[in-house]
């Protein structure tokens, strides 16, 4: 069981993780009600305490209440705490006298949880209005005087602004996830334990200077001055004044009342500050309101860009990017000739609606001048920043166009890695092509002679040997009739002398249209003016072709059926009708070719038997039914003779 704070601070973190039991006796020395922890001292050592989650589990006390606390040891983060369990309320509280402090222990690491007493100045508050936080400075170095919310730590700052003060409080740590000390800053009960350490300035008024008047060498640091100037931005630790002279920063507390445009009067101490002092005013008045200030443009070429220092300021650049700084606050990198810069937009604030890398933006804003060099001499700036004062500070005057330097680059990348895939593809591509003409030109060779010799070979099945076979059965018929009926043996010889005859004009007929290329070069129509006209004129017939609609290749050897129908049309109407006009129509339709031939001959019984020896219609409806067309055949005697022909065209 561990009886003392500094048993407990002593514990290695590893040991104070087992949950060490202890129980001491000690006086709160910091206590939030809105809090679960507190802070407490046993006369040499302070130590961080947790509470119970519910305020109704734990006893009612304060800051200077003398408390037993029962519990177990924590590892904490910066050295070993304690986890109250059980906390019970004693008598004779009282708060123990502080160690006193200066600046150069401060940063001491066994200071934390310690009791002080240190002196300060006060500077301001963070957030410019009433706050649980104010800032000090003590021996040069900036720190955070946290109290708890109950407490107007605003209107103690409003009052002790830029005076020496003496608090009490204690010390609190920060720390990296190694146990790191990496900065301080102090716990305060109350606004009670900040007491000023000189009185209150006089009511003399202190001098009127302008603003480039300050820190001359006839003035110093303790020398209390006053200046005028219009409000150009109310920041949250103080104001941006425009006045005789140029521009000032104004570090005071409870600046939210002042927009810009109002007049003041602002007393207190100048402090040296990088490019322009600044003025830590113990009193800021309002002396009337005027028409906010205009920006002034900022000097570019850097001549007199020292000048602007705090300024208000107006620039035209180019967007970059973005990056989000601390809180909410929005950072813009942009461009404007030589400079690079960012604008930093306050928290909470929205950029325009689809504002883009490489739009064209008006800035308007506090200037903030830099350098990269170890002396922030005037002659070595190099920089600066923009405090955009809200989202009404930044317009957009141009969009950025689509073709951005980034988006050509790429487009001319793809462009020419495409380029050149394309070239070694055209170069394959067309080895490939070569080598495919080449095989596709042998086997179309050998296609053709292939389609040709069965093209001839169904010719001469069609036609001639069809013929020789019925020419073979009219001589056997005669050689038999020879012995018995002498007279019936010349009537089948006759019969075998015709169809010899017709077989010997088949045979032409085949070997011309072997030898013919009118079908190949000219078509069906152009073969049809070729062959038809001289068979009409055997007969000194007058011979017309009429072609309606569009003309079309036909498939297989339909072509070659339809010729072969026209020209045995043509050739029986000259040789047995004896006509004067003979016409054929060609009518082609999506789906359908139509031949009508007609003559004005004399014309024939249709329900008659064909005279021995005479095979010409019954060619046509042979070579009809080959191609699938419909054939009709009207005829009389004496009033001519119509072959009417409908060939499907569809596969």
């Amino acid at each position: 069981m561990l009886d003392s704070i500094s048993r407990i601070r002593a514990l290695p973190p590893a040991v104070a993780a087992r949950n060490v039991p202890a129980t001491i006796e000690a006086i709160v020395t910091f206590y939030d009600p809105l809090k679960t922890n507190c802070l407490v001292h046993d006369g040499r050592e302070g130590i961080f305490v947790s509470l119970a989650d519910d305020p109704a589990k734990r006893p009612s006390f304060k800051t200077g209440s003398r408390l037993r606390i029962e519990g177990v040891t924590l590892p904490g983060g910066f050295i070993p705490s304690l986890q109250g369990r059980r906390v019970a309320v004693l008598d004779g509280g009282t708060l123990p006298e502080p160690r006193r402090i200066d600046g150069s222990e401060l940063f001491s690491p066994s200071l934390d949880c310690q009791w002080v007493q240190v002196s300060a100045i006060i500077t301001g508050t963070v957030g410019g209005k009433v706050s649980s936080t104010l800032i000090a400075e003590v021996s040069g170095w900036t720190f955070k005087l946290q109290f708890p919310d109950n407490q107007n730590a605003g209107e103690l700052a409003a009052k002790l602004m830029q005076r020496p003060v003496t608090i009490r409080g204690v010390v609190g740590s920060l720390f990296n996830d190694q146990r790191q000390l990496t900065g301080r800053y102090l716990f305060v009960a109350s606004v009670e334990q900040v007491v000023p350490s000189e009185p209150a300035l006089a009511d003399t008024e202190p001098p009127l200077r302008a603003m480039n008047e300050l820190l001359r060498s006839d003035a110093t640091s303790q020398t209390v001055v006053r200046v005028q100037g219009t409000v150009t931005h109310a920041a949250s630790d103080g104001l941006y004044l425009r006045g005789e002279g140029g521009s000032l920063f104004v570090r005071a507390a409870g600046t939210g009342g002042f927009a810009p445009g109002t007049r003041v009067e602002a007393d207190g101490f100048a402090t040296v500050a990088p490019f322009r002092p600044v003025l830590r005013a113990s009193r800021v008045t309002a002396l009337g309101q005027a028409s906010p200030p205009q920006p002034l443009p900022l000097d570019l070429t850097g001549k007199n860009i020292v000048l602007q220092q705090a300024e208000l300021i107006l620039v035209d650049a180019d967007f970059l990017t973005r990056r989000d700084g601390p809180g909410e606050e929005v950072v813009l990198q942009c461009r404007a000739d030589k400079w690079f810069f960012e604008a930093r937009l306050a928290d909470g604030s929205k950029l325009p609606a689809g504002i883009a890398a490489n739009d064209r933006l008006r800035l308007t804003g506090i200037c903030e001048l830099t350098t990269t060099h170890p002396l922030p001499a005037n002659w070595l700036v190099d920089g600066f920043r923009i405090q955009l004062r809200d989202a009404a500070d930044l317009t957009i005057l141009r969009r950025a166009p689509w073709w951005t330097l980034h988006r050509l680059l790429w487009a001319l990348g793809i462009v020419g890695t495409l380029s050149v895939a394309s070239l070694a593809w055209i170069a394959l591509l067309r080895r490939h092509v070569e080598a495919q003409t080449k095989t596709i030109a042998e086997q179309i060779q050998k296609t053709a002679v292939k389609d040709e010799r069965q093209r001839v070979a169904r010719e001469l099945h069609d036609t001639i040997e069809q013929e020789l076979a019925g020419l073979s059965i009219q001589l056997g018929n005669a050689r038999q009739r020879l012995a018995r009926a002498p007279e019936q043996a010349d009537t089948a010889l006759d019969l075998a002398q015709r169809m010899l005859r017709h077989c010997r004009e088949e045979a032409r007929t085949s070997i011309r249209d072997l030898r013919s290329v009118a079908l190949d070069q000219r078509g069906l129509d152009g073969a049809l003016r070729e062959f038809l006209p001289p068979l009409a004129e055997e007969c000194g017939a007058q011979f017309t072709l009429d072609v309606q609609g569009e003309s079309r290749s036909l498939p297989g050897s339909a072509a070659i059926h339809i010729l072969r129908i026209a020209q045995e049309a043509v050739a029986n109407a000259a040789r047995h009708a004896k006509p004067h006009n003979i016409s054929l129509r060609l009518a082609y339709t999506a789906d359908t070719l139509t031949l009508e031939l007609r003559d004005d001959g004399l014309g024939f019984d249709t329900s008659a038997p064909a005279p021995r020896g005479h095979f010409g219609v019954l060619g046509i409806r042979e070579r009809a039914n080959k191609i699938h067309a419909t054939l009709t055949i009207e005829s009389r005697p004496g009033a001519g003779t119509t072959v009417h022909v409908t060939i499907p065209l569809k596969p």
